[in-house]
């Protein structure tokens, strides 16, 4: 078994964790998408009247309510791309990286926003229709800490089908994630962007899904605290929780998933934010080798980026 995609995909999450210990301003953006996201889940489940719309207004809603969704993601993560970029001439700015986020990268990200957002809408009606709709008890229906939790937390009956298409929408995710820094950093439109994303993708699929795996496992550690709360602290199947869990410690435990769910979003763009850059580095060292004459290396040749040490040798390629 070969084990050196496993170990370059490990470099990409402790370089990641790195990075969030010097800098963990750069959560922000994801942190405050989360609290665009939670209000909106949990008023579209308990306070919007659905029963108004007809199917057809119904599905183009939840297309809207999803493509904001996106929009929001894709943008706070070219913000986070942004003040990367910006390590190369000293701190980084959320400010600053806010404003040039605007002026350049705004038409670009709604276009792959729009594409992100369509895939991921098209996914979430399949999913309806193969799992069938849900009959919920009155419990779940009423609007209290302990339900807001779980709604936000995604957090329900296991199924085989629910897990495929969880694992389908990290995937897509990820792959977005290996398309935002063409747009932030080299300035490409769109397409062009999502070319050279996948381009990277198919040279380094390997390392992408050990990334994808530990990615995956760092999540469900991250959520293994309200995954017992929710287990253990609720009733299943009729049948009584183990213990009573007081309102303010499910207000704590909403707070822990913002943080969680935030942290893990920046773990996903940062690995693919990384192998683009590894990408790029090794595309660098390929070109001397042949216009030298010298043997051309292969990936597994070249050492990770580290984004706390020489910076400005990394985005030597990106326009500015």
């Amino acid at each position: 078994m070969d084990t050196s995609n496993w170990n370059r995909g490990w470099q990409l999450i402790t370089h990641s964790l790195a990075v969030f210990q010097k800098y963990p301003l750069f959560i922000v953006p994801i942190l405050m998408v989360w609290c665009i996201y939670a209000p909106t889940v949990l008023f579209l489940k308990y306070g919007f009247p659905w029963q108004h719309f007809d199917t057809a207004q119904t599905m183009a809603i939840l297309f809207v309510v999803i493509f904001i969704l996106s929009f929001a993601i894709v943008l706070s993560c070219d913000i986070l791309l942004e003040m990367i970029k910006q390590m190369e001439d000293g701190e980084p700015s959320l400010r600053a990286a806010l404003s040039r986020t605007f002026s350049k990268d705004l038409t670009s990200l709604l276009a792959l926003a729009f594409a992100w957002g369509a895939i991921w809408f098209a996914l979430t009606v399949i999913e309806a229709l193969v799992s069938g709709r849900r009959k919920d008890d009155d419990n779940d229906q009423e609007f209290n800490a302990r339900n807001a939790a779980e709604t936000i937390a995604n957090f329900g009956q296991f199924s085989l089908s629910r897990a495929f298409f969880e694992a389908l929408q990290k995937g897509i995710r990820m792959v977005v994630f290996l398309i935002l820094p063409a747009i932030a950093w080299e300035n490409m439109n769109f397409i062009d962007a999502t070319k050279k994303g996948l381009a990277v993708l198919r040279a380094h699929l390997a390392v992408f899904a050990s990334g994808y795996a530990l990615t995956y496992a760092a999540a469900a550690i991250a959520f293994l605290p309200p995954a017992l709360l929710f287990t253990f602290g609720t009733s299943h199947h009729g049948q009584p929780p183990l213990f009573q869990v007081p309102d303010f410690l499910w207000a704590c435990c909403i707070v822990y998933i913002g943080l969680a769910w935030s942290f893990c979003l920046y773990l996903e763009q940062m690995s693919m934010a990384e192998l683009y850059l590894w990408h790029q580095k090794w595309e660098r060292a390929f070109e001397v080798a042949r216009l030298s004459t010298r043997p051309l290396p292969a990936f597994k040749d070249i050492e990770p980026p580290v984004l706390l040490v020489n910076v400005s040798n990394l985005f030597s390629q990106a326009s500015r």
